[in-house]
């Protein structure tokens, strides 16, 4: 069984609001690794990243969302930090202090009443709007949370071995055991998954759980296919569950049927480390390879292409994809916000 050691963006620094356009960097970049990126040194649009630097140094940034304001929305987590941040295309940033109690803000997702909603590892869950204005909430152990088909928020308690539903007036409706095999594992990531069902994945030992919306749970003992922890997990746009799988010498990333069954495709990098996964406006898979220091795509298929980052160990994290069109994604050691076109 893996031990607890969660690899959050950790952070704390007290300060209001900030504005500001900031240094950009930018640059076009061929694939490199599978197939289907460009060649030579051609400056094409395609594969393009841009680099916006976060105003706050050593941010300790991690997970990030589009938001409903066009803007996206991320997370500051590094101890003294405690922020969260929104930056528009052309790199204007702003940062909200989160409320005083808070410690290592984690998990971002856009809700179903318009707000952005957080969680951290001091047990809130906290509703933020496009203006900044921050309001939490008591949760139990949350690690990771998404928006359910029911249009509540589901949590994982992350040594608790349950789920729980919360409302968007920051009610807890339901609380469902884990269901996993064995029964104590410790849960992780959560999706919306394509069959209108929840599935969440366990940090320690290697089950895949569906859960329905009335709490009904089917777990999947995936040992030895997945031999490595799984650090994120999607809805795909080919109806089903995609994930990454690190550590343990895995460097895969996983398809998973709603059946549970598993697929596994080797990262050309060695020791890429995936971690975060999206499903990009074009209608591949993107993650990030937080070791590799590379951006991911992935068809349904299985074929990959990687693209290089512009700054060296920048540890890209959290990935989602942006009402712009462009893949988004942060980086926890460069403490810039990218952008690639896809």
């Amino acid at each position: 069984m893996k031990t607890e050691n969660r690899e959050r963006a950790r952070g704390n620094v007290a300060g209001r609001t900030m504005l500001g356009v900031v240094p950009v960097v930018t640059l076009a970049l061929a694939g490199c690794g599978g197939s289907g990126g460009g060649s030579g040194s051609t400056v094409v649009a395609h594969g393009t990243i841009t680099e916006f630097t976060i105003p706050t140094p050593n941010s300790g940034v991690g997970g990030i969302s589009a938001g409903p304001d066009g803007k996206l929305w991320f997370l500051e987590g590094h101890a003294g930090v405690n922020k969260i941040g929104k930056v528009g295309g052309n790199g204007q940033f702003t940062e909200y202090q989160l409320p005083a109690g808070t410690s290592f803000p984690t998990g971002i997702v856009n809700g179903p009443d318009g707000n952005l909603w957080y969680n951290d590892e001091s047990s809130h869950l906290g509703r933020v709007t496009t203006a900044g204005v921050v309001t939490q909430f008591p949760a139990t152990d949350p690690s990771q949370l998404t928006v359910g088909p029911d249009n509540n928020l589901w949590v994982c308690e992350f040594n608790g071995q349950k789920i729980d539903a919360y409302s968007t007036a920051g009610a807890l409706v339901h609380s469902y055991s884990s269901g996993t095999t064995p029964a104590n594992l410790q849960l992780e990531w959560i999706t919306a998954g394509p069959d209108g069902n929840l599935w969440f994945d366990t940090f320690s030992g290697d089950n895949i759980v569906k859960m329905t919306t009335a709490g009904v749970a089917t777990a999947y003992v995936e040992s030895p296919t997945l031999q490595g922890t799984l650090r994120q997990i999607t809805k795909g746009p080919d109806g089903n569950l995609w994930a990454c799988v690190q550590d343990a010498g895995a460097n895969q990333i996983a398809k998973i049927t709603t059946s549970g069954t598993v697929t596994t495709f080797t990262i050309p990098t060695a020791n890429a480390s995936p971690y975060g996964i999206t499903t990009g406006p074009d209608g591949n898979l993107w993650f990030t390879e937080s070791t590799g220091n590379k951006i991911g795509r992935i068809t349904t298929a299985g074929v990959i292409t990687e693209y290089s980052i512009p700054t060296a160990n920048s540890a890209p994290i959290g990935i989602t994809a942006g009402p712009d069109g462009n893949v988004w994604f942060t980086e926890q050691n460069g403490n810039k916000i990218g952008r690639i076109i896809p």
